[in-house]
């Protein structure tokens, strides 16, 4: 209990009794305000009071929850930092793709991880950090698989000791990377997911546009081209459209595919973003901070893959009023 709390919990309680014993002098307060019972200013004081301690209460859970993520993100980057040392520094660059470093994200992704990894393989790219988000199924053994199957590639893992959702896991991802970017040997990070939407071919366009134009990042962009996208629900391009509208209102960006994963982005670049936010809103943080750093961008038509799994595990409809009401409270009233 702060001051403020101390003079709103005691002088309310205070007031009240004031008003108690005298109702005359609480009709004569509630006349100040335009009401015709005093009564009323009771009511109304006490929801607004309740209003500011729910927020305030919030807002302490919201910062408990970075520290803990913090906490279990750092955890997660020493002990891969640890695990792959000797590796990281012996690893020697073949071709100009192993400038490139992928981080995937995966929660209970045992069904689709591993064809994700032969994916990227198969690609031609060699660097792949799994951020294995406290999973509860197999994906540390499907991880220790392929990293018997591609002995010549790169492939670490960095575990959460408990479940922290997606922006924790791009959190340590992304901190791993522009901690030990330079050892790594990389230029460039792209975030990947392991549920099956993206596909590596895309690279060869991200590495075309690369070739032409140096910019800070390249991003995905489902609505530069409408056919680059497979079974994307009517529904889908609605909240998508709305959420370009929002983040516009509350961000200023000007991205027209804000909620996206698919991203390319120079390793110095990267180091300016900063990640705080445990859930999807993450990727608000990241459209605010391309703002503020006036960072130089591309958008970049994609092939995104909707598939029953993909959308009935990550992609519910649901999610996004989750995030509309998240970016409200982070922008007005968490401090």
């Amino acid at each position: 209990m702060n001051i403020l709390h101390f003079l709103i919990f005691f002088g309310g309680a205070g007031t009240i009794i004031l008003f108690a014993l005298d109702n005359a002098l609480l009709n004569r307060f509630g006349h100040i305000f335009g009401l015709a019972r005093g009564a009323d200013v009771l009511v109304y004081g006490s929801l607004v009071m309740l209003a500011y301690f729910y927020v305030d209460l919030l807002n302490k859970d919201t910062k408990s929850k970075f520290q803990l993520t913090k906490l279990i993100s750092q955890l997660a980057i020493n002990e891969c930092r640890a695990t792959y040392k000797d590796r990281i520094f012996s690893y020697n660059n073949q071709n100009p793709k192993d400038d490139f470093i992928f981080n995937i994200r995966a929660y209970n992704e045992a069904s689709t991880l591993g064809t994700a990894i032969d994916e990227v393989i198969s690609g031609g790219f060699h660097k792949i950090l799994i951020v294995n988000d406290g999973s509860s199924d197999n994906c540390k053994e499907i991880v220790s698989e392929k990293q018997k199957k591609y002995p010549h590639a790169l492939i670490m893992i960095a575990s959460h000791t408990i479940n922290r959702w997606w922006g924790a896991a791009n959190q340590t991802g992304y901190n791993f990377i522009k901690t030990y970017g330079d050892d790594l040997k990389i230029k460039r990070f792209v975030g990947f997911d392991a549920d099956g939407q993206m596909n590596i071919k895309d690279m060869d366009v991200f590495m075309k546009a690369i070739s032409k134009k140096h910019h800070d990042l390249y991003i995905w962009s489902r609505f530069i081209e409408w056919g680059k996208t497979e079974n994307m629900p009517p529904m889908r391009k609605f909240i998508l459209g709305i959420a370009k509208l929002v983040t516009k209102i509350f961000y200023g960006s000007q991205v027209s595919d804000p909620h996206n994963g698919y991203r390319v982005i120079s390793l110095p670049t990267l180091r300016k973003f900063v990640i705080t936010a445990d859930g999807m809103h993450y990727a608000n943080e990241i459209n605010e901070q391309i703002q503020s750093h006036k960072m130089d961008y591309e958008e970049i038509p994609v092939h995104i893959r909707y598939t029953e799994y993909s959308l009935g595990k990550w992609q519910k409809n649901s999610n996004s009023l989750k995030l509309w009401l998240e970016m409200i409270y982070k922008k007005i009233f968490f401090r």
